[in-house]
């Protein structure tokens, strides 16, 4: 799965909860559902960012792989 089909599907879940608090006749089931609506919008919009934080974080590792091997082979 792309990071835009886990973006486009945490959206579309939002819309979903953010509908269906709207039809919640309960205070608590109405409330459950933004709640949940804004915890995936959220989700949505971070996933990018992570998505460039693990990819630094892989980048430095295959640096640090490569460092350590470079210099074994000094040694």
């Amino acid at each position: 799965m792309t990071d835009e089909q886990l973006t486009a599907m945490h959206r579309l879940l939002a819309e979903y909860h953010r509908h269906r608090a709207k039809e919640a006749v309960l205070h608590i089931v109405q409330q459950h559902h933004a709640d949940l609506a804004q915890r995936l919008a959220d989700e949505a919009s971070q996933i990018p960012r992570r998505t460039a934080i693990l990819a630094r974080l892989h980048e430095r590792e295959q640096q640090n792989i490569e460092y350590v091997a470079d210099a074994d082979q000094i040694t």
